[in-house]
């Protein structure tokens, strides 16, 4: 069974850092997704969650 994926307004912090702000997305069932930015965007932190 493949279910799709969907995040709505997430916010991370670490303290008072802002590390994630107001993600919202879906990823369809059976797709390929990639995160892709520069150092230090969150893509670790988020795909953490």
């Amino acid at each position: 069974m493949s279910k799709q994926i969907d995040v709505n307004d997430l916010n991370i912090f670490y303290g008072n850092f802002h590390a994630v702000q107001d993600v919202s997305m879906t990823i369809e069932a059976r797709s390929v997704t990639a995160f892709i930015g520069p150092s230090g965007c969150g893509k670790s932190t988020f795909c953490a969650r």
